[in-house]
């Protein structure tokens, strides 16, 4: 059989999904030609295919040595390296890739992705574009800008990019697909439910389903229509939860707490002397608390301030806990015999990691905002003994019910979010953790809630920069100009936090007051301890 032969006996196995069988085949093969391009390029494709990305990179490589003019391996080279999460080496192979063909919409395509993995957006909306030139039938492009533009609240051009792929597709599911989302945003509540009903987008596609029966549910919210929005959540949490339960479990996580509950709560437990540490930089504040209490708020109100800057949920600290687990072989007593030279080197890991991800200059000072770092107070302790805390506050049941209705990225933590009844139990369980800590950590840490936020902006916000020793910026009361410059907002509360100051989401819990029944008592006891009155 000729190689010709192979090749096409090659692709009829692999259009079957028999992967393995198109595997062997081109194993045998380059035993006796190894040097044929077009074998070491489709066992690329196979081992991808397979998930054995290290592999792939190697058959890739090897075509490219073997045939250096061949943009296609120089794409996939990209893709897989994607992958393996090395973007500065999947950018630089896709960009040779454009380079030996400018008509490569695959490279152009997927350098856009890796671009917006990489938060560079003008980059990512410039060769998006630049594949929808050669390529305008790939409607994928155009999902990914509205994504970016829905993200950045930038309706000017989520319209001109919808109104772009409607000339270009007559009926098309994710044209359906956007144009609900942007019903939604224009607060047309009742024509998105309408589009987002009927729209069948592939079952495969959990993303987009997820937010299609979230942004139903949101729309019958703003209507008033309670029990259609409950359902409706409760739909969208099952489409995530039935993909991804065998691969994310929250006991896992929630496990990771009850240990450290069980050990900051002994009595034998002694706070450690704190170990300062001399080197060029100041300790950064930290900004935590329970998902949906109001921090993704405080954090552009904080970024409004001049002398203020926030590094928005990057996990610095989630690199420096697995070092510190490995050091003390996940031993909470040991976080005391923490070394000098050891502290010293995590802090310069960490700061080496802020500042290339958010340039610091030495005369502002830095929040690192991620809700969940509330979890790691004892190691922020110990690595930086001189740091602040802001502790984000709202109402337990707002907050919970909040947390019910997100479509979070999926992950162990953020599975405990499906149901209220897990959601208030694993609220319990971070509330209780954070309590010890108080006690026995001997903490520098301002209190906020979300609702003094709302309901008296100028006082709270003067406490807070009290506490920071800052003085009071005008530029504060328009914070709501600054989240429209601030590009793709990470967080669900994208779309809200670019408008002034509102109260409808205080209380909104009572209007599912009775899918709280039999999970009270649980959110009473915070209630009380945080001065909320039902």
């Amino acid at each position: 059989m000729n190689l010709k032969d192979i090749l096409q006996l090659v692709d009829k196995e692999l259009a079957n999904s028999n992967v393995l069988k198109a595997k062997s085949l081109l194993d045998e093969e380059i035993k006796m030609n190894p040097d044929v391009y077009e074998l070491n390029f489709k066992l690329g494709i196979v081992n991808q295919i397979l998930g054995d990305f290290e592999e792939a990179v190697n058959y890739y490589e090897k075509t490219t040595l073997i045939k250096s003019d061949f943009s296609p391996a120089f794409c996939n080279l990209g893709i897989a390296y994607h992958k393996l999460d090395n973007k500065n080496l999947a950018i630089k192979n896709y960009l040779i890739a454009v380079q030996l063909d400018e008509k490569n919409f695959r490279a152009l395509y997927n350098l856009a992705n890796c671009y917006l993995d990489s938060d560079d957006l003008d980059n990512a909306e410039r060769y998006y574009y630049k594949s929808i030139e050669i390529e305008p039938r790939n409607i994928h492009a155009y999902t990914s800008l509205f994504q970016i533009y829905d993200t950045s609240n930038n309706n000017d051009k989520l319209n001109e990019i919808l109104s772009k792929a409607k000339k270009v597709f007559n009926k098309n599911p994710y044209i359906n697909f956007m144009e609900g989302i942007s019903e939604y945003k224009k607060k047309n509540y009742s024509n998105s439910i309408s589009i987002l009903k009927n729209v069948q987008i592939d079952k495969t596609d959990v993303s987009k389903n997820t937010i299609i029966s979230n942004t139903v549910a949101k729309c019958y919210d703003q209507l008033g229509i309670y029990e259609e929005a409950f359902k409706a959540f409760q739909i969208s949490n099952k489409i995530t939860y039935d993909s991804y339960k065998n691969i994310y479990n929250r006991v896992n996580f929630n496990e990771l707490i009850n240990s450290r509950i069980n050990f900051f709560s002994n009595p034998e437990f002694k706070s450690w002397n704190k170990t300062i540490i001399k080197d060029d930089n100041v300790d950064p504040i930290f900004l935590v608390g329970f998902p949906r209490s109001g921090t993704t708020l405080l954090d552009t109100i904080l970024r409004s301030h001049a002398s203020i800057d926030v590094l928005e949920e990057k996990p610095l600290i989630n690199n420096l806990i697995k070092e510190v687990k490995f050091k003390t072989n996940s031993d909470f007593s040991n976080l005391s015999k923490l070394d000098k030279n050891f502290i010293k080197k995590l802090r310069s890991s960490y700061f080496e990691d802020f500042n290339n991800f958010l340039p610091m200059e030495k005369e502002k000072i830095y929040v690192d905002k991620f809700p969940l770092n509330i979890i790691y107070i004892a190691e922020i302790n110990r690595i930086f003994p001189n740091s602040k805390y802001i502790l984000a506050l709202r109402n337990p049941f707002d907050c919970v019910l909040s947390c019910f209705m997100q479509p979070f990225t999926p992950n162990e933590a953020m599975s405990n979010f499906y149901n209220l009844q897990d959601a208030a139990i694993f609220y319990d369980k971070v509330m209780e953790l954070w309590t010890y800590y108080e006690n026995k950590l001997n903490l520098n840490f301002h209190t906020i809630k979300y609702e003094d936020t709302i309901n008296n902006f100028d006082l709270n916000i003067r406490k807070l920069l009290n506490f920071l020793n800052l003085e009071w910026n005008d530029q504060l009361k328009e914070f709501y100009k600054t989240a429209e410059k601030r590009g793709i907002i990470n967080t669900p509360s994208y779309n809200q936090i670019n408008q002034p100051l509102y109260k409808k989401s205080i209380g909104r819990w009572k209007n599912y007051e009775k899918h709280f029944e039999g999970i009270e008592p649980i959110l009473n006891k915070w209630s009380s301890k945080f001065n909320y009155l039902l």
